[in-house]
Parts: structure tokens; sequence; C-alpha cells
């Protein structure tokens, strides 16, 4: 019952950015705290799928925004919950991902 509300923020979020293209936002940059902070609720549930689910969403909308920063971090939660699942050759490819993502941050400085 607790979860009730995160559920259908999440799934609010999921219908958002099923469709390609920056979502319509007030603010895009709240948007991105929005989906971090409902990642974080879930994990401190115990909910670490719910959660990785969450940050997928979050490195869905950064990529969109162009936000490396984002991108990065998002990359970062998504490997250390597939680490924390068990799953290390999955989270093998975020991490290669946020390799790359660092490589060209630090090619555009």
């Amino acid at each position: 019952a607790l979860s009730k509300p995160l559920d259908e923020a999440f799934s609010l979020w999921k219908q958002l950015l099923e469709n390609p293209g920056i979502p319509e936002v007030r603010s895009p940059e709240q948007s991105v705290s929005s989906l971090q902070l409902l990642a974080a609720l879930y994990r401190l549930q115990g909910k670490p799928i719910q959660a990785l689910e969450s940050f997928l969403l979050l490195r869905s909308l950064c990529q969109r925004l162009g936000d490396a920063l984002g991108l990065a971090n998002s990359l970062c939660q998504i490997t250390w919950s597939l680490l924390q699942l068990q799953c290390p050759s999955q989270a093998q490819i975020f991490l290669e991902e946020l390799e790359l993502c660092l490589g060209e941050a630090e090619g555009s400085e």
C-alpha cells in the first residue's frame, strides 16, 4: 500500500517516456530530480527491480536532454543496482557505456 503512489508515478513516467524525443515537461531539471527521487525511494523500500527500472527511465531522459552528467550518474546507479542483484554480465554492459560516456565528456572539455 505504501508503494502505490510510487508505482503510479513510475507508470506515468513510463508513459511519458515511451515516445521518442524530449517530453514536454515544465522543467527538465526537475524531471531528472523527480526520477532520481523515485528510484531512491524504491531502493529505500527494498524494491531493487523497481529502482533499476526507474534508473533506466532516468537514463533515457538524460540521453534525450543531452545531460552528460545525469547520464553518467544514471549509468553508475544502474551498474550498482545490477551488481546488487548479482547480475555482473549485465552490469558490465552499462559500465562500458559509462566509460564511453565519460570518454566523450573528457574529449569535449
